[in-house]
């Protein structure tokens, strides 16, 4: 144990403390489940495992702080908890930071290594920033069993991963298809949905191009001069009175004398839109791929996926220019304008997605949204805040189905082969026989092996101790930016595959941006490591700050703006509590104290304290009941602030001369006084515990509770938290 034998320092220092005892309590195994009580239940959380491809900023530690006071406050309540550790393999975003590190040491590309070299070199880099990770989390206190530490492609995890894919496969949940997908041409790879951002252009050129007959010409407005080698068809509104006479006729391609495309009516067209008549481009558009569905249309891609070049190897944008050249060659071009228009962009790469399509794996959303719908309306999962309902209820009853293969090398390769003999007869005879198969080089999108974590953490598929005992999880606390990405799809597949919900609560914290409203970017150069602000200059700011600044933070707006200021504040305040805490321990220096028997006498302001000590007792275990973390903090600072230290501390007992700087312990209302303090000081500071972890289990140690009544354990993160009775 720490030597709290030392005298105290007259400010709290976070190297002089923090590191001994976060040594300490790991090595007391403090943080395994333990039951403490015959009437305790089990509580389990999992931590939003980071992406192992650096170090953690200051959303981390925001998660960490919330979700390590709601797991203290448990173990402090005697339940059997336990917090389980882990890391994302992170699949895009690895490979994105390796590629470049290899490119910048080695000038080699990962098809230059080959696939077994580069998953190699991510491997080490993976073992590098795993453990940098690892350390940070200890620094910021994080009362995790790092024994139960699981990486999503571990044997065992990779072992779950393949059994979820097999297991949605065979009842059809699972499925290939030739779909419209989005394609980053710079990651080489499909991305989901969920990763691309909408951004409105006001200033993006529509050209204005003839599609001419033997007539006369329809003119079509169009952003994509590139794309016009992929027309197979021009959209009209059946109701437009413009065109109604020409639909079913047909016009020449501008590109391609010999190619006739007709002219279609459709609803879909807006007719006050642009010319109200529209390229069809099947292969490139979404919308276009809709329309070509309903009328048959050919796909004729002009887009290769590997060198996101056309056909003719020519870079996409670059194809703009050629195909305005010849069409004002050919006397086509009439006009360009500014159009409002709205960019699809890759959240990964900051690329322009481009509309493909490809033959892709997915997950059919629709009865899997279902499920995850009934189980927030009968009650089997709660938001904390009840105004995600909406915004879940929109989601799961529009999204359509789930792309989940990637091109990419790191990762979990999907587990399908390709038998090029006989498929029945390989099917039955498996190994029998000399055949050859051919395993799909992609790999699973990340989020859907991370939809697997709060049971595959535990040991699902198999039927292990901790899944049995911990499944299904108490409370998913996580960014509210994750609420789709992540939360449903944990919500999806843990539903299907365990037949049991994956949590019970859920609780969304706000994004944290930096002092002026900014997204926190390393483009911008304002991402901040948490560790620096523990360590800050001269130990200015230490980590149990974090838990004061990060519980602040739970709220339904969807982010909150770094306050350094409000950091410092908290500082000085639990400095004000030290400085309380030295002089309480002051009160029990004297030979002739230890001597006299301690008795119980109580004035107005000695029941005073406890009464606003009581009041602070039930209303803190009110809020933290309901997840109100920042109502029980303000409850608490709001007691040691006008109730402790600037009350009670001032109101010590005068001696017999009236002189308060020379206290001797001589009179039973001084005893009284110094028994009193000592009580409702040890009390509020594990009223304090989960929130200060570290604060608290320097300044409890060093109180003499041998004056207290009834036994104390070892630590103060696994005493009795107080309660009303």
């Amino acid at each position: 144990i720490p030597d709290t034998s030392i005298e105290m320092p007259k400010t709290y220092s976070p190297r002089f403390v923090e590191p001994a005892w976060y040594e300490w309590w790991e090595s007391r195994e403090l943080f395994k489940p333990q039951q403490r009580s015959n009437v305790a239940s089990t509580y389990s959380m999992v931590v939003p495992p980071p992406n192992v491809t650096g170090s953690l900023h200051l959303g981390h530690a925001l998660t960490s702080a919330i979700e390590d006071v709601i797991i203290r406050w448990q173990r402090m309540l005697g339940n059997e908890v336990v917090w389980i550790p882990g890391s994302d393999h992170a699949g895009i975003a690895t490979q994105m930071v390796v590629e470049r590190f290899i490119e910048n040491k080695y000038n080699l590309t990962r098809s230059e290594m080959g696939r077994e070299r580069f998953e190699e070199a991510i491997w080490d880099w993976r073992n590098l920033k795993g453990d940098q990770i690892i350390k940070q989390l200890r620094r910021l206190g994080s009362s995790l069993d790092w024994d139960r530490s699981t990486f999503t492609l571990n044997p065992s995890y990779s072992y779950a991963v393949n059994e979820a894919f097999i297991r949605l496969h065979k009842e059809g949940l699972i499925y290939r298809d030739s779909r419209m997908i989005n394609w980053c041409c710079h990651l080489g790879t499909s991305v989901s949905d969920l990763e691309v951002d909408r951004t409105e252009a006001s200033k993006t050129q529509s050209f204005h191009i003839s599609y001419p007959d033997d007539v006369k010409e329809i003119i079509v407005g169009t952003t994509r001069l590139e794309t016009i080698p992929g027309d197979t068809a021009i959209a009209v509104n059946p109701s437009d009175p413009r065109y109604s006479h020409l639909i079913g006729r047909y016009v020449k391609h501008p590109l391609f004398d010999h190619k006739l495309l007709p002219i279609i009516a459709d609803d879909a067209v807006v007719m006050d839109k642009g010319t109200g008549a529209l390229k069809v481009t099947p292969a490139h558009s979404f919308l276009d791929f809709e329309i070509g569905k309903r009328h048959n249309l050919p796909h004729v891609s002009c887009i290769n996926l590997e060198s996101w070049k056309n056909r003719n190897e020519i870079h996409r944008f670059d194809m703009r220019n050629v195909v305005l050249k010849y069409l004002y060659k050919k006397d086509l071009y009439r006009s360009v304008k500014n159009h409002q228009s709205t960019l699809r962009i890759c959240s990964r790469s900051g690329d322009l997605i481009e509309p493909m399509v490809s033959e892709q794996w997915f997950v059919r959303i629709e009865e899997l949204a279902d499920s995850a719908l009934k189980a927030v309306d009968d009650g089997r999962i709660k938001f904390v805040q009840d105004g995600y309902m909406k915004q879940w209820r929109h989601w799961l009853t529009t999204s359509g189905d789930w792309c989940i293969s990637r091109s990419l090398w790191w990762g979990h390769q999907i587990p399908v082969y390709l038998c090029r003999d006989n498929k029945e007869a390989a099917r039955e005879q498996f190994g029998a026989y000399d055949i050859t198969i051919t395993r799909d080089t992609d790999v699973l999108d990340t989020w859907f092996s991370s939809a697997l974590f709060p049971f595959a953490a535990l040991g699902w598929p198999k039927q292990t101790p901790d899944f049995q005992r911990f499944y299904p999880l108490n409370l998913m606390e996580t960014g509210n930016d994750l609420i789709f990405f992540w939360v449903a799809r944990m919500v999806m597949l843990g539903m299907k595959l365990t037949g049991k919900v994956p949590f019970r609560n859920i609780l969304l914290h706000p994004l944290i941006r930096d002092e002026v409203g900014r997204k926190m970017s390393k483009s911008l150069g304002n991402v901040i490591d948490p560790i620096h602000i523990i360590d800050g200059a001269s130990n200015q700011v230490s980590a149990f700050v974090w838990d004061f600044y990060g519980v602040h933070g739970i709220s339904m707006v969807p982010h909150i703006n770094f306050n350094l200021t409000m950091v410092i504040e908290s500082r000085k305040f639990l400095q004000k509590i030290w400085n309380s805490a030295i002089f309480v321990l002051s009160l029990f220096t004297h030979d002739e104290f230890t001597a006299k028997q301690l008795t119980s006498y109580h004035r107005t302001v000695d029941k005073w304290v406890l009464a606003q000590l009581y009041e602070v007792v039930v209303s803190t275990n009110d809020h933290l009941s309901n997840h109100n973390l920042p109502a029980a903090l303000r409850g608490i600072q709001h007691f040691w602030k006008n109730h402790f230290c600037s009350v009670y501390v001032e109101c010590i007992p005068l001696s017999v001369n009236g002189d308060t700087v020379g206290y001797q312990a001589s009179t039973n209302q001084q005893l009284a006084f110094a028994l009193n303090i000592l009580y409702v000081t040890e009390t509020a500071l594990r009223l304090m515990s989960p929130f200060t972890p570290f604060f608290t289990e320097e300044l409890w140690q060093r109180l003499p509770k041998e004056y207290l009544n009834g036994e104390f354990p070892e630590s103060i993160t696994i005493a009795t938290y107080p309660q009303a009775k």
